[in-house]
């Protein structure tokens, strides 16, 4: 159930932009606080909030969903990761997203599985990104996201 604001003055797109790229900021710290880790996850659960009031795509919902499961999976949150990581994996698909989204997604959930310690789990998901990533074209979008799969501890 959709939580709708009626001050018709709030720019839900330029408030979800914002979070998303607060949270971004806090992805991007070589370490975070226990504090920053749920202050990451408050962030980007705004952002997605605010992406459902400005009536997002399934695209935009399917990075929000995704940006969230990264949030989890850096605060030590496994199970709502896996949650998020597993709606934007199924939002891209439903959406036919563009392969490096696909890819993207697929790392985060493979970041969900190796938050849960699921080694074979992770391992398939990563294979999956890699799969993908073979198939994109634009050398940043594929690289941006090898190099998050890259950073994805594995579990033992």
């Amino acid at each position: 159930m959709a939580l709708t604001m009626t001050d018709d003055t709030v720019d839900h797109r330029k408030l979800a932009v914002g979070y998303f790229n607060a949270a971004w900021d806090l992805i991007d710290l070589e370490s975070r606080t226990p504090e920053q880790c749920r202050d990451l996850l408050g962030l980007a659960l705004a952002s997605r909030q605010h992406w459902i009031e400005a009536g997002g795509t399934d695209q935009n919902l399917a990075v929000s969903d995704w940006q969230v499961a990264y949030a989890a999976s850096l605060g030590g949150f496994g199970n709502l990761a896996l949650s998020f990581a597993q709606a934007a994996v199924d939002r891209a698909e439903a959406a036919a997203a563009p392969t490096w989204m696909k890819a993207s997604v697929h790392e985060g959930l493979a970041r969900a599985y190796a938050a849960v310690g699921d080694r074979a789990a992770y391992q398939h998901e990563a294979d999956i990104t890699r799969d993908l990533l073979a198939q994109v074209d634009d050398k940043d979008d594929r690289e941006l996201v090898a190099s998050q799969l890259e950073s994805i501890p594995v579990p033992s």
